[in-house]
Formats: structure tokens, sequence, C-alpha cells
């Protein structure tokens, strides 16, 4: 994952970090700080949802093409083929539950 893609992590610490900020604000009657604050809420916020989304689109892919690749190891015999997609269908499914 580059630095560039969304994160989980990133998402919530950017949140969490906006909340801090936003109530230490409020307490001060910083109106300005209480602004900022609520900003880098909405910013973590978004960038979790992104990476909710990015890893259910992975989650889809994998599950799609190791269900090809397993029709495709039954229809050839092939249970070495058959066995690495399952395994990638399970993953994609796992993978897109994770991220609901």
């Amino acid at each position: 994952m580059s630095s560039n893609e969304p994160s989980k992590i990133s998402g919530n610490t950017k949140y969490y970090q906006g909340a801090a900020k936003e109530t230490v604000g409020n307490t001060l009657g910083n109106e300005q700080m209480k602004a900022e604050g609520k900003a880098k809420k909405a910013e973590g916020e978004g960038e979790y949802k992104a990476a909710q989304v990015q890893g259910q689109a992975e989650g889809y892919k994998d599950k799609t093409t190791g269900g090809i690749k397993e029709t495709a190891g039954k229809a050839l015999g092939n249970e070495q083929m058959q066995g690495e997609g399952k395994i990638k269908k399970n993953a994609g499914e796992a993978n897109k539950e994770i991220n609901k």
C-alpha cells in the first residue's frame, strides 16, 4: 500500500486527533480550534470509509477470480488449480466481510 492510498488506521488516527482538538477548542471556547477539529474528524472519517470501499472491491475481485480459477480447475481436472482458486475465493469473501 502506498502512502496515497486510504488507510483505516490513518483514518481512525485523524478522526480521534480531530475529536480531541474539537473537545479542547470547545472547552477553551476557541471556535477556530473547534472548527479545525471538526474538519480533521471529517477527513479521518472520509479516509476510513474510502479504505473500506477499497477493501470491499478487492474482496469482490478476489472472490470472483478465485471462483473462476476453482471452476477452471474442476473442468480441467486440476486439483491444485481448483484448491488455489478456492483459497483465493474464500480470502476474497473474508476481505469483503471485514470491510462491511
